[in-house]
């Protein structure tokens, strides 16, 4: 038998394991405060940059602004900030390689104002200043440069670290002081062409004719209004590109036709959807009708090119094979974008999303009438050169001609995302524009080489997050380079005018490439519910017709259930399943509220019938703007026979009453489902339960009646006709025994003889 370790022994052990863990966690504890929480809680801003295109008769001095904002919660010490320049870039290549600033490797002697130490929740500013031009000046000569403006420092007692990196080009088009850059021949410059987007996702949510407008949320009250994203890029045209100058003969207004119909509706009044599924008025009405108020003074004598309408996702119309949707998506936009802003846009000229098309989407784009596309380079065969002009595949004398946008500007107006630099590229802030500028200048510096001169057609994303400021900066940089002579402005009207469909063009084909792969564009299943619901609008649309002179034609019904078809097969649902899921579905679900508007109203009792061929009095209700032809129709039910019912036209927002012609096979109490269909057999409306209540006999039951009454009749002459034939064989039994026997006395006979004998 073990004994027990003493008490004394127990405690000693006890506190020797307390001390252990105490002395091995004591260390760890000391040096909790100092130890960094996360790199990504101290971030490098810039604010600005002058001058943004370095000039011969510009400033010899670049400065440049920022703040390092700490929002971690231990200090900065020993912040230093510097700036790293590269090698001036060469080629588009070379161009998208430097703009991650990688390049940037040798340190530039400059004066830094900042401070050494940045306390927690604290915004500490700084400004470079670094010499253009002299003895270890920064542009010694013309070209691109790659520069990275770096953070580093000490966080939470640590070591010295990069806290941040932020890259740009600044392109350097003359030296300070110097001779300003030879200019080639005019008719030898580099043309530049700037698509300008005016565009947004799509809001609004699909409701029922007559309701109020209902978007998805509130923020293009915001962007609309003073400040916002929209109302910025229409006030940069009007300060940057005033008409006459050069960055106004270089742009193209590339305008979505929903947002302007979205902003007229919002301008009259509209409700936003609140989270728990209600809906509130908005906020932005005044700012919309001002907005677009602005564009539409804007828009006149400016080039105009409509987008597809709510940026839908032509790839994933043809793969889904809804060409009726393709072509609506290309018409309505255009001829929208003309009605809203009394302007022409350049005709059957489409700008697919993302500048991508495949073999099919292309065949229904060119069975559509479209004649011009823009391009991403990629998509094509041949790596073609920045604003190139080739004829795609198509019908001798149709093929359309493809015009390929600049993947340099393109990349650098793009976000890029990489945990080592943040890039303002893609965003609202400040420099967001600044890598454009510098692919701007590159193609203006790089000469016309052989052939045609290159033409630089920019073209920003869709939803170009660039405020105002960036923008305009944008513009300011054609209106310089066209100053210096290095750039001729042209827009996209004035490159394609000339191309007819006899002009001799080099040849192109789609690339292998083309398109998009299934993960990157939006769902097929997705694209075939939305093209159930085309056809069930169709269906609907075959069945109505206008209400009288002056009231809406079916296409007036149908044409906006089209537009939230469109509007769920945007291309800004791509990569979002979640988000094309939540779009369809509301489609989906307003093809269903739509149908449920034509009905036959359900009975608040029941029928009852007197006669097995008395009608049933129907009612179908019609809560559509248009009129609409239907068929009703009931059910079989077992005991009741029906007569087709003729069709009936109900008119908008009315109503129409129907004798169903029936015959009633059996009494009692049953039920029969009446439903509303159109003349294809689309159902309409909920299903209508009809009760039933029989007191007349039907012809079975008649003939039944007629056949027991018969038998009844027969079994009762049986019964007479045997009791005859027995009351005959009893007579002549008496008689024969009367004869047989003269004494015998029938008992019957004795009464009347004592009768007579008294």
């Amino acid at each position: 038998m073990s004994r027990r370790p003493p008490r004394a022994y127990a405690a000693g052990l006890l506190l020797l394991v307390g001390l252990l863990v105490a002395l091995v966690a004591a260390p760890s504890a000391a040096a909790a405060p100092e130890a960094p929480e996360d790199d990504a809680a101290v971030s490098l801003v810039l604010d600005g940059m002058t001058p943004r295109v370095v000039t011969a008769d510009g400033p010899g001095e670049l400065v440049v602004t920022g703040h390092v904002a700490n929002r971690s919660a231990v200090p900065v010490r020993d912040l230093a900030v510097r700036l790293a320049k590269g090698s001036a870039v060469t080629g588009s290549r070379g161009a998208v390689d430097a703009l991650d600033g990688d390049g940037a490797t040798q340190a530039v002697r400059a004066r830094v104002d900042a401070p050494s130490t940045v306390e927690p929740g604290q915004d500490a500013p700084f400004t470079l200043r670094v010499p253009l031009a002299g003895t270890d000046a920064l542009a010694a000569r013309t070209g691109v440069l790659p520069l990275r403006v770096e953070a580093t420092g000490s966080l939470g007692g640590a070591g010295t670290s990069r806290l941040g990196a932020v890259p740009v080009l600044l392109p350097v088009v003359g030296v300070p002081g110097g001779r300003p850059a030879t200019p080639p021949p005019a008719d030898r410059a580099a043309s530049i062409s700037v698509l300008y987007p005016l565009a947004d996702r799509p809001r609004r949510l699909p409701v029922v004719p007559g309701a109020p407008t209902l978007l998805a949320d509130d923020d293009l009250a915001t962007s609309f209004a003073p400040g916002g994203r929209l109302a910025g890029l229409v006030d940069a045209l009007g300060r940057a590109a005033p008409a006459g100058s050069a960055a106004a003969r270089s742009v193209c207004l590339a305008v979505d036709a929903d947002l302007l119909e979205t902003a007229q509706a919002m301008a009259g009044g509209y409700q936003v959807r609140t989270p728990d599924g209600g809906a509130r008025p908005g906020a932005g009405a005044a700012a919309a009708g001002q907005w677009l108020d602005a564009v539409r003074a804007q828009a006149r004598g400016r080039c105009v090119t409509a987008l597809p309408y709510a940026d839908t996702d032509l790839v994933a119309t043809a793969r889904g094979n809804l060409t009726d949707l393709t072509t609506a998506a290309v018409a309505t936009g255009t001829r929208r974008v003309a009605e809203l802003l009394g302007v022409t846009p350049v005709p059957d000229t489409v700008w697919p999303a993302g500048g991508l098309v495949d073999e099919r989407s292309l065949a229904d784009l060119t069975a559509g009438g479209t004649r011009n596309l823009l391009l991403d380079p990629d998509v094509l065969d041949g790596d073609p050169p920045a604003g190139a002009l080739a004829r795609l595949p198509g019908p001798a004398g149709a093929a359309p001609t493809a015009v390929t946008l600049d993947p340099v500007a393109a990349a650098a107006l793009a976000p890029r995302t990489d945990e080592a630099v943040a890039s303002p590229a893609g965003t609202p802030g400040a420099l967001a524009a600044q890598d454009a500028v510098g692919a701007l200048a590159l193609r203006a510096l790089q000469g016309p080489g052989t052939g045609s001169p290159p033409v630089d057609v920019v073209a920003p994303p869709i939803d170009w997050a660039a405020n105002g400021a960036e923008a305009g900066a944008l513009l300011g940089a054609v209106d310089e380079l066209t100053r210096l002579g290095l750039a001729r402005p042209v827009d996209l009207g004035g490159l394609l005018s000339p191309v007819g469909a006899g002009t001799p063009l080099p040849t192109a084909s789609l690339s292998a490439r083309s398109g998009l792969s299934e993960a990157d564009g939006l769902q097929q299943s997705a694209v075939a519910r939305a093209g159930q619901v085309r056809d069930r609008q169709r269906e609907l649309l075959a069945a109505t017709e206008r209400d009288g002179v002056g009231a809406p034609s079916p296409s007036d019904f149908v044409e906006p259930l089209t537009d939230d078809v469109l509007r769920s097969l945007s291309a800004a649902w791509r990569g979002d399943p979640a988000a094309q899921d939540a779009a369809v579905g509301a489609v989906e679900r307003q093809n269903d509220e739509l149908r449920s508007l034509v009905r036959v109203v359900q009975p608040s009792g029941s029928y009852s019938l007197g006669s097995n061929d008395a009608p049933l009095l129907l009612t179908v209700e019609n809560r559509l703007p248009v009129a609409v032809r239907v068929d009703v129709v009931l059910e079989p039910t077992n005991g009741l026979r029906t007569t087709p019912v003729p069709q009936l036209t109900v008119p908008a927002f009315g109503s129409r009453q129907v004798q169903v012609e029936v015959e009633v096979t059996r009494a009692g109490q049953f039920a029969v489902d009446a439903r509303a269909r159109t003349p294809g057999g689309e159902p309409l409306g909920p299903t209508a339960r009809l009760l039933l209540r029989s007191t007349a006999y039907g012809t079975i039951t008649v003939w039944l009646t007629a056949s027991a009454a018969l038998v009844l009749v027969i079994l009762a002459s049986v019964r007479i006709a045997r009791r005859v034939r027995a009351a005959r064989r009893d007579r002549r039994s008496r008689r024969s025994r009367h004869r047989g026997d003269p004494t015998t006395t029938d008992p019957q006979d004795l009464p009347t003889r004592e009768l007579q004998k008294r």
